[in-house]
């Protein structure tokens, strides 16, 4: 809650911040598809999120920003984790339906490969009782030993770190860039 900055205080340097935070999520975003995105996220990412709900909504209430902060804290990495955002996100609403149809159980196929480990994405919650999935799914990525001793000790220009989908009806592997990964490391050093 002591990071969260009064409504006021927030207004005056908001446009600052939100210049950094657009440059910040820059290394963050990895472009899957011309339809997809992964934005890894941490303590800077969800604080900002959080900043910019209480500035949408003029909150000054401690309790309503608490209840932001509860909201959104479970996106926070945890130890030997990496946290992401999955947007599928598509400007024809009928192609969207379509697309969402189609993408039905990627909960059940999203990984992040780690040189030569594979590690599943765990989705905070399926969609498994309707004929669609959602447009934005909050995942996790819990780092094994091996892989994390291979993200902190791998030099960034070199390291093999690709984001797989391999669902049925779309398959796709996106290699990491050196600026994705290197703050990655950040997260987990």
């Amino acid at each position: 809650m002591k990071d969260v900055v009064s409504l006021h205080t927030y207004k005056l340097g908001r446009d600052e911040y939100v210049r950094k935070m657009i440059e910040y999520k820059r290394r963050r975003r990895v472009k899957v598809s011309e339809y997809m995105s992964l934005l890894f996220e941490n303590r800077k990412t969800v604080l900002f999120q959080i900043q910019e709900l209480v500035n949408a909504e003029d909150l000054e209430d401690a309790d309503e920003i608490k209840e932001y902060i509860d909201i959104y804290s479970p996106m926070l990495p945890g130890e030997d984790e990496w946290s992401a955002t999955l947007f599928i996100e598509m400007d024809d609403l009928t192609q969207l339906e379509d697309k969402l149809r189609q993408l039905k159980g990627i909960e059940h196929a999203l990984f992040i490969e780690v040189g030569t480990e594979v590690i599943p994405a765990i989705f905070e919650e399926e969609h498994t009782e309707r004929e669609f999935t959602t447009s934005v799914h909050y995942v996790k990525f819990p780092l094994t030993p091996t892989a994390k001793q291979y993200v902190l000790h791998e030099p960034a220009s070199s390291s093999h770190i690709s984001i797989v989908l391999d669902h049925a009806n779309v398959h796709l592997e996106i290699a990491l860039t050196e600026d994705t990964i290197g703050s990655l490391q950040e997260d987990i050093r």
